[in-house]
């Protein structure tokens, strides 16, 4: 039951040679299949141990380099918010999600993956179209990101610029 079928194997490899996510309906067609049978198909990869992450772009294989991570953990209003994910990629950080603690739920986390201000300008228009709320908007303005990045100035220097931009970080 564990054994990879042919479409898996060119959906991994499909996903392997891209640096970027790719949509759901995008390997759908590249692989003459629905995008139901993609969603199944990532579920079972995932079962099987592979690293596949759902970013609101796409699909993306779960980088294993040698990277820094941290958990910066802000407030600000929502209006705030291009700022803050501006700043982060500007300094050469990938936000990879955002967390919140709900008092109800525990840790809710949505996958980002941005790591340019075009994926910035992508992820706040679709928030927008879909009108939907920022995660922070259940705690106050209260939230984490999980971050990537080569050095650790990169750090320092987005969360100088956070403050700076008014945004508090929480230490």
């Amino acid at each position: 039951m564990n054994e990879m079928t042919n479409r898996q194997e060119d959906l991994l490899a499909a996903l392997g040679q891209s640096i970027h996510p790719v949509s759901g309906q995008a390997l759908a067609k590249q692989l003459g299949v629905t995008r139901q049978v993609v969603v199944h198909d990532i579920a079972l990869l995932r079962a099987m141990g592979h690293r596949i992450l759902a970013t609101p772009k796409g699909y993306l294989i779960q980088s294993t380099q040698s990277v820094q991570t941290a958990l910066v953990a802000v407030s600000h209003k929502p209006e705030q918010t291009p700022t803050e994910l501006n700043i982060f990629v500007d300094c050469g950080l990938r936000v990879i999600d955002v967390r919140v603690e709900h008092r109800v739920y525990g840790e809710i986390v949505a996958n980002l993956y941005l790591s340019s201000r075009r994926d910035v300008e992508h992820f706040l228009a679709k928030i927008q179209s879909e009108r939907a709320p920022f995660l922070s908007s259940l705690t106050g303005g209260i939230h984490y990101h999980l971050v990537e990045f080569d050095h650790a100035d990169q750090l320092t220097d987005a969360i100088a610029q956070l403050r700076s931009a008014g945004i508090v970080v929480i230490d």
